[in-house]
């Protein structure tokens, strides 16, 4: 009897104590599951983790026939159900949307410069719905064009003043990246908002606020994104989530559903990275080139780079977060791979960096039905989509 006890009391300290591959360490904070990584991945049986990358072509932007029909630079892109791509290129006297076919041969363009109906005046943002619609958003005529993939115009929508990003989910609503004028001009304020189809509000997901640099700042940080040109905002969406970064808390990631409620936090433990010397001396140098020695006094530089700095997701629910750890080749970065479950399964190593003044910035990157799609810098300064069959192992 008494063997029988110590030999269930032996194999209940096992499956307590034992490895928890299969769905990594998960608490409870203030009613919301917590699921927290280590720094090594978790192997889960029965499950591939680690991709391998096969170069299937290049849109080279330096080619002379890519130059020829106007694609020279790219703003952003989107891939659809069947593997096509449409490219924004905002430096377009002509044509502003391009369409490959999903074997990267050139089909058409289309969308004019301009503030007539069908046309835009400036955007940085296209998306695809659902419904393989294209969507391009434009703050400055304060329109978003809905377009066929053909490239015939279905509707135009009213916007409102200062949004900066939209993206459609899947349940029809959207969420809206918008710009606010606080009383500070020192200040910048940006809000991810949740909206109805009909682009009524429906509840903010985040507030962030950066700095401005300008004579009357108190400090600056020197940290590009913090800086100047973009907000230092962190989101994207799966068909079933809304991921938003919480780096102000460390490695943290909030996932809500497309209703707005936030169901999970992620965490995953890091080894902090230091900013290099050679980061403070070119930020300096720059900075004083441009604003002159009284802002440059103003600088200041934290130890260590923030905990991540962008992520993306698959069709397959899985999140990739680009973090600040060199990759396996010159130029390239760690990103670490989380499942549907948010569990840290594995890591890819990608290159989408773009040198800017004042530092790096990170090139969009896209995944769909197994293939990856890789913007990235050359070292001649022009840029390229690679695209890649991703192998599962």
């Amino acid at each position: 009897m008494k063997k029988s006890i110590y030999l269930v009391l032996i194999l209940s300290l096992f499956f307590y104590c034992g490895p928890k591959q299969d769905r990594g360490e998960r608490v409870i904070e203030d009613g919301i599951e917590v699921v927290i990584n280590h720094r090594e991945p978790y192997k889960i049986k029965g499950e591939p983790s680690n991709p391998t990358l096969e170069e299937e072509f290049k849109i080279d932007l330096q080619s002379d026939d890519i130059a020829e029909i106007g694609l020279t630079n790219i703003s952003d892109f989107v891939v659809d159900s069947e593997g096509n791509l449409y490219f924004l290129n905002m430096r377009s006297n002509e044509e502003l949307i391009f369409q490959f076919d999903r074997n990267g041969s050139f089909v058409d363009s289309f969308v004019r410069k301009g503030q007539g109906p069908g046309e835009i005046q400036f955007s940085y943002y296209l998306r695809i719905n659902n419904q393989d619609e294209i969507m391009v958003a434009d703050p400055m005529g304060r329109k978003l064009l809905i377009l066929s993939k053909d490239g015939d115009v279905i509707r135009e929508t009213r916007l409102g003043l200062d949004i900066n990003g939209l993206f459609p989910l899947e349940n029809g609503n959207y969420l809206i990246q918008k710009y606010l004028r606080g009383t500070d001009e020192n200040i910048r304020q940006f809000n991810l908002i949740l909206c109805s189809s009909e682009l009524q509000e429906i509840k903010v997901l985040k507030k962030i606020e950066n700095p401005v640099a300008r004579p009357s700042s108190s400090r600056i940080k020197g940290i590009y994104s913090s800086f100047a040109l973009h907000p230092n905002f962190v989101w994207c969406v799966s068909k079933q989530n809304i991921f938003v970064e919480e780096r102000e808390r460390g490695y943290e990631i909030s996932v809500y559903d497309l209703e707005g409620n936030l169901r999970r936090k992620v965490r995953k433990e890091y080894t902090p990275i230091n900013i290099p010397e050679e980061h403070k001396k070119k930020f300096l140098k720059e900075i004083e080139s441009v604003a002159g020695e009284e802002l440059r006094k103003k600088v200041y530089f934290p130890k260590h780079w923030p905990p991540f700095r962008y992520f993306f997701t698959d069709d397959n629910g899985r999140l990739f977060v680009m973090t600040y750890e060199k990759g396996k080749n010159l130029n390239e970065y760690e990103y670490d791979i989380f499942n549907a479950n948010n569990v840290f399964v594995g890591r890819i190593s990608l290159g989408n960096i773009q040198e800017i003044p004042l530092g790096e910035l990170e090139l969009d990157v896209k995944a769909r039905n197994n293939r990856l799609y890789c913007l990235r810098e050359k070292e001649s300064g022009y840029k390229e989509l690679v695209v890649y069959k991703m192998k599962w192992e």
